[in-house]
């Protein structure tokens, strides 16, 4: 075969071969989001009306929507207590816990798409008592008179420190909080999910399964306070004085604990049309490692009282001194596997040709691999490294083209 012929052929081969490979291209292309990210509906005729008679011709193929879609609930999810050292700690109660979640993604009308979720939920269930501090007045007494410039006293609130006085304290020392944290969590949840759309059952539920991964971030803090008073702080080995202040000690024994599950999930959404009402189901079992963190420490407030001229010591006597001490974090770290899942139902009721309210309840279940009560100190009794968490509780929000 001479040159001529050899080149000719291998140029006809290139482009038949970039005639397939530009045709596979573009059928791949055709398959990603589309490039406009408005496209779905570029009128924005999110609240145009939709009549029972358009519903009910629609098949649930074309009724089930295409394209972005947006969603906002608000969460009362109730969050079970912490498996502490304590055998009488609550295990088996629930306390109440409010929270959001909020979900953003696009389903092509190839039936396959993508969707971000993010959950959040919070408990603070505490147990204090607040308590007056030692220079609080209790009763209708003023000292110098208003006019004047003098120092004066409120019956509700306690000393207000004259102007020009240093050491302005005084409002911001009347009472101390004392007691303890019981049951108190921050949790938020990261999804991203790959979804695919079947085929219409015959009675017109439609199933999409899912597979994704889920990064949920569970802060538990565990804190303990005690308050005492001395008449006569020259008493506290320690101090050295020569007038008999007397004095405020609040001490704080804490214990926070950082979870951070790292894994992957599965699972399906299924829905049926019915009129005006969307009837749903989400279902997702989730697993992988979590990584976990305890930092426990030692807070000391000491709160000096008194005149340095005058040795008779008067209830309401201004703060001469604030001295904070804290002891230098101890951290623990250990991992764990967890595994849980979460379900949710709903029925959503359509308003306008894209926005649906819905109502439904949540349950969200981490099954083991989760550490909360932290390490213990002090007052604080610690609590298991691999223990479980459960919320559940009622769901209300809306829809967007979904």
């Amino acid at each position: 075969m001479s040159v001529r012929k050899l080149t000719a052929s291998l140029l006809t081969a290139l482009a038949m071969l970039g005639g397939i490979a530009g045709a596979n291209a573009q059928e791949h292309f055709n398959n990603l989001p589309p490039a406009d990210p408005f496209a779905f509906d570029p009128d924005f005729r999110w609240f145009e009306p939709v009549y029972d008679m358009d519903l009910m011709d629609m098949k649930p193929k074309h009724r089930a929507a295409t394209g972005w879609f947006a969603t906002y609930d608000r969460l009362n999810l109730y969050g079970s207590n912490p498996e502490t050292n304590d055998p009488n700690g609550p295990e088996t109660k629930l306390d109440s816990g409010w929270g959001h979640r909020y979900e953003v993604g696009y389903m092509t009308p190839e039936d396959n798409g993508w969707y971000f979720n993010w959950t959040e939920n919070s408990v603070a269930e505490a147990f204090y008592v607040r308590h007056e501090a030692a220079n609080r007045y209790n009763g209708d007494q003023v000292v110098g008179g208003s006019g004047g410039g003098g120092a004066a006293t409120d019956p509700n609130f306690g000393r207000i420190t004259p102007p020009g006085e240093e050491n302005n304290f005084g409002s911001d020392y009347r009472f101390f909080d004392v007691g303890d944290d019981t049951n108190v969590f921050s949790y938020n949840s990261f999804e991203l999910n790959k979804t695919w759309r079947m085929e219409p059952y015959h009675y017109g539920g439609i199933l999409e399964p899912l597979v994704g991964l889920r990064w949920m971030k569970l802060d538990d803090t565990a804190k303990s306070t005690r308050l005492s008073t001395f008449p006569d702080i020259t008493a506290i080995p320690g101090f050295i004085s020569s007038s008999p202040f007397p004095a405020d000690q609040l001490l704080t024994d804490q214990s926070i604990t950082e979870n951070d599950l790292l894994g992957g999930q599965f699972g399906f959404r299924y829905f049926k049309f019915r009129d005006r009402f969307q009837y749903s189901a989400d279902f997702k079992v989730f697993f992988g490692q979590n990584f976990q963190c305890a930092r426990t420490n030692n807070e000391e407030l000491w709160v000096l009282y008194g005149d340095p001229t005058d040795t008779t010591i008067t209830v309401g006597d201004q703060i001469l001194d604030i001295q904070r001490d804290a002891t230098s974090p101890t951290r623990t770290r250990n991992e764990e596997f967890f595994v849980g899942f979460d379900l949710r139902g709903e029925i959503g009721y359509q308003l306008t040709k894209m926005i649906t309210v819905r109502t439904g309840f949540q349950i969200i279940d981490i099954g083991t691999g989760v550490w909360r009560g932290g390490e213990a100190i002090g007052n604080v009794p610690g609590g298991d490294r691999d223990q479980d968490l459960v919320m559940v509780g009622g769901t209300f929000g809306l829809t967007l083209n979904r």
